[in-house]
């Protein structure tokens, strides 16, 4: 595309723009796997690095205090707490947080007796918590039940789920909090309360384990359950989906074979908005996926369902065109698709870059964009390009941080990729 500007024929050559098939660590998405500790032992944190694995951005860390369910939780525990987060913040991980009195499916004995035990807990454990939120991307739980998933409890009746959500979000103030159903969600908040704006979202350890999902999903409509029923999972899969979009959701894919076809699985995914998936658990699940073709065209031929999925863990970002516009000045159109499960939640950057050093941030960003959206940002460019000759190209990066943000498109050793050339 060319045109006059100042007597000079600009052209702008776009590049190709190939969609790539790796996995891309980007932050806040992507595989995890269980990092478990005993908070009153201080771990042995030179072993631990060796467990680490660079290309995983989050952990989930698993932290039993059942050792303290009778106690106040000491000074000591709650700085092995601290050296635990340090530990990930050091080796760039976000952590998943899981609290929990019980490892072995014993809720109900191993839990507290006393709702005001609980309390006091999380009272405690928010002080150190909160010193670590930047690098929290969500607390799985309220403490309670088998493993911390919140069943096997004696506190999850309606009012004792209230009791601990409201004094879990006091200790823990804007840092989101995952409970284990729809169900439970809708027992926390009024029915025209908006899906995720109070940081309450949703996680998921009985992915495909059966057909309601070992229990995540009822059988009845939403008319005929109510709002505190369990909805049957077209709707509650929807109802999840919302609440994703605001709250980062994630959990375990189980069980063995059932008649879920390979399109069922991707389907859900998207549906749900899935941004993180445990790839230690379950193996045979998961290693049924490594032996299943994907059946997804394009770049995807022939790859297996467990990178399709890896892939497209929460938000991928595919460049698909570059064009110059010409109405009253210069301006650059890119197309640009989310092929992930999920939107991107915190807000970033984009930076057009003119030559290998010259940079402008872009008035828009891609927070929001869901699940095979496809935005057009358009950017006017400066003036000084009609006098020069360059490539354009284009980078991410998360504006809290600065953390980088790729694109699954081929790219430069830095992560930028080539819009096209100014000629």
């Amino acid at each position: 595309m060319s045109f006059i500007k100042r007597k000079k024929r600009i052209r702008f050559e776009p590049a190709l723009f190939e969609e790539n098939a790796s996995y891309l660590p980007n932050p806040s998405c992507g595989w995890y796997r269980i990092y478990p500790f005993v908070i009153e032992k201080m771990p042995d944190f030179e072993e631990l690095y060796w467990c680490l694995r660079p290309e995983e951005k989050i952990a989930l860390v698993l932290v039993d205090i059942g050792a303290f369910r009778d106690d106040v939780i000491s000074d000591d525990a709650l700085g092995n707490l601290d050296e635990i987060l340090k530990f990930f913040r050091k080796h760039d991980k976000e952590v998943i947080l899981r609290i929990t009195y019980d490892r072995e499916g014993r809720g109900m004995e191993r839990e507290p007796d006393f709702i005001s035990t609980v309390i006091g807990h999380m009272q405690q454990l928010g002080a150190v918590i909160r010193l670590h939120r930047s690098q929290i991307l969500v607390v799985q739980g309220v403490l309670v039940g088998s493993w911390g998933e919140m069943h096997d409890s004696k506190f999850l009746s309606e009012e004792r789920l209230r009791q601990l959500l409201c004094a879990w979000q006091d200790a823990l103030k804007d840092i989101a909090i995952a409970v284990r159903t729809p169900q439970q969600w809708r027992l926390l908040h009024r029915e025209d309360s908006e899906p995720g704006e109070d940081r309450v979202g949703l996680f998921n350890d009985g992915m495909f384990g059966s057909e309601d999902h070992l229990g995540t999903y009822g059988w009845q409509k939403k008319a005929q359950a109510g709002w505190r029923g369990q909805w049957c999972k077209e709707e509650e899969a929807e109802f999840a989906g919302r609440i994703a979009s605001v709250v980062p959701f994630g959990g375990e894919a189980v069980g063995e074979s059932l008649d879920w076809t390979t399109r069922d699985v991707i389907e859900e995914m998207r549906r749900t908005g899935v941004c993180y998936l445990n790839c230690m658990h379950d193996m045979q699940r998961l290693g049924q996926w490594k032996e299943t073709e994907c059946r997804m065209a394009g770049v995807w031929e022939g790859k297996c369902l467990y990178d399709y999925i890896g892939c497209h863990l929460g938000y991928r970002f595919t460049i698909r065109g570059a064009e110059f516009i010409c109405k009253k000045g210069l301006y650059l159109k890119i197309q640009i698709e989310n092929t992930g499960f999920s939107s991107l939640k915190e807000d970033a950057e984009l930076l057009l870059y003119m030559g290998k050093d010259k940079y402008f941030v872009l008035p828009d960003s891609l927070c929001g964009v869901g699940s095979q959206e496809v935005k057009d940002i358009v950017a006017e460019l400066p003036q000084e390009l009609a006098e020069s000759i360059c490539p354009l190209s284009l980078a991410m990066r998360r504006k809290r941080d600065g953390h980088k943000i790729l694109f699954a498109n081929e790219s430069l050793e830095d992560g930028r990729v080539v819009l096209g050339r100014v000629v």
